[in-house]
C-alpha cells in the first residue's frame, strides 16, 4: 500500500468521526421513567415526542419492563411528550427544551392514572345439554374466603350471559346458577385485581 493512500484512508476515517461527532453535537437526549399512579412501572408505553415548532418532527418510543425511556438524536428546540396506553388515561408534558450535546432526564416519573375506578370483572353463561344457552335463570354470587361479606344476584340473558362488577382486590367468590325444572350448579373461582374471569355454568335437567 502506498503512503499517498494510507494517508487517503486516515483522512477518510478522521472526516466520518468528525461529521458523526458534529451531528451528534447538534442534537440531545431525553431520558425518563413512567409508571402507574400509585403503583409499579409501566411497560409498554407508547412515548411520543413532537416539535413545538415543526409537528412534522415527531418521534416515537416505548417504555422497558422497568418504565424507563430515552430518545436520541433530537435536533434542538422545545419538545412535549404524551404518554398513552390501553386503560390509562393520556399524558402530556408541557414544553421542554432539548439543547445540542445535551442529556435531559424528566425531573419527575411520569404517572400514568387508570381510566376510571379500576374494577374486577367475572363473566360467564348458563348452559344445558349440549351447549344450548339457557336464558332467564337466576345467577348468584357470593364471596367465601372470610372476607368482607358480598352476594348479588342475576338473571341470564338471551345468550345465557350474565356478568357481576366486583372490587379490584385478591378474593374467593362462588358462583351459582339455577332455574325450574334442573339441578343448580355452582363454580368457586378466585381473582387477584383488576382483572376479567369466564366462567360456564352446565345445568342438568333435574329427574
Amino acid at each position: 500500500m502506498s503512503i499517498r493512500l494510507k494517508y487517503a484512508i486516515i483522512f477518510a476515517l478522521v472526516l466520518t468521526l468528525s461529521l458523526i461527532s458534529r451531528a451528534g453535537a447538534q442534537t440531545g437526549i431525553v431520558k425518563g421513567k413512567v409508571k402507574e399512579h400509585k403503583g409499579k412501572a409501566l411497560e409498554g408505553v407508547v412515548v411520543r415526542a413532537i416539535n413545538a415548532k415543526n409537528q412534522d418532527d415527531k418521534h416515537e418510543t416505548r417504555s422497558d419492563r422497568d418504565g424507563e425511556f430515552e430518545f436520541a438524536g433530537l435536533t434542538s428546540g422545545d419538545y412535549s411528550f404524551s404518554f398513552e396506553k390501553q386503560g390509562f388515561k393520556k399524558f402530556t408534558t408541557r414544553k421542554l427544551e432539548v439543547k445540542a450535546g445535551e442529556t435531559v432526564k424528566l425531573s419527575r416519573v411520569i404517572e400514568l392514572a387508570r381510566e376510571g375506578d379500576p374494577y374486577a370483572v367475572i363473566r360467564g353463561a348458563v348452559l344445558y345439554g349440549a351447549g344450548f344457552s339457557l336464558p332467564n335463570s337466576a345467577v348468584m354470587i357470593e364471596r367465601i374466603d372470610g372476607g368482607k361479606k358480598f352476594k348479588q344476584e342475576t338473571i341470564s340473558r338471551e345468550g345465557g350471559e350474565f356478568a357481576f362488577r366486583l372490587r379490584p382486590e385478591k378474593a374467593k367468590y362462588r358462583i351459582t346458577a339455577s332455574a325450574p325444572g334442573f339441578q343448580p350448579a355452582s363454580v368457586e373461582i378466585e381473582i387477584e385485581n383488576d382483572e376479567v374471569r369466564n366462567v360456564a355454568l352446565t345445568l342438568q335437567q333435574a329427574k
